[in-house]
């Protein structure tokens, strides 16, 4: 299944920034960081380990809007990102460019949120306009954790991956003994992963 995901990072009600999952200062503490020298290179290794877990688990920390755009016309679709709060819709291309047509929920298709990932069956198969590259559009109108909800073992693999771009500011450190933060990390992440097979 070939997908395209669009992101709206703008904050929604109740929601919160990515970068609101752990604060500078809380960082600064778990690396014993009493200056303020480096406050900017340990905001951007927040972020940047943020970005890191959220690939690597196919998780969002942080309220968003998600548009997933589906090459295909199939039976059934699989959200890849999540979790999904609040379901926004689907469409099908009716024409060039952005014009879609709306499909009503239990009529044209049905949704599972409940499952990982989240899951869309067509009851009634569109005919998308063939030379549309995005025949399906899935709208998630409330994406990811709450900052103030998100899972603590993955708060702890930010922490984790940002002691370790702090401590070590090389890319690669050869002749010493391999160290676990990637065992540890992936411990910490795996049991939130969305794996899609589809």
């Amino acid at each position: 299944m070939r997908y395209t995901i669009e992101e709206n990072l703008t904050v929604l009600v109740g929601g919160q920034a990515p970068s609101s999952v752990i604060s500078t200062a809380d960082l600064k503490a778990h690396l014993r960081v009493t200056h303020s020298d480096e406050d900017s290179l340990i905001e951007a290794m927040r972020q940047a380990a943020i970005n890191y877990v959220e690939n690597m688990t196919n998780v969002r920390l942080g309220k968003r809007i998600a548009y997933i755009y589906y090459d295909d016309v199939l039976k059934d679709y699989e959200i890849p990102i999540g979790p999904v709060d609040t379901w926004g819709g689907l469409q099908y291309a009716n024409g060039a460019g952005e014009s879609y047509v709306t499909l009503t929920q239990d009529t044209d298709y049905i949704i599972n949120l409940k499952r990982n990932p989240a899951r869309i069956q067509l009851i009634n198969m569109p005919s998308a306009y063939t030379y549309n590259l995005s025949k399906i559009k899935a709208t998630v109108s409330l994406l990811g954790y709450d900052a103030a909800s998100v899972p603590a073992p993955l708060v702890h693999a930010i922490k984790l991956l940002v002691s370790h771009m702090y401590e070590l500011r090389q890319p690669e450190i050869t002749g010493t003994i391999t160290t676990k933060l990637k065992l540890g990390l992936e411990a910490l992440v795996n049991p939130y992963r969305i794996i899609s097979f589809r």
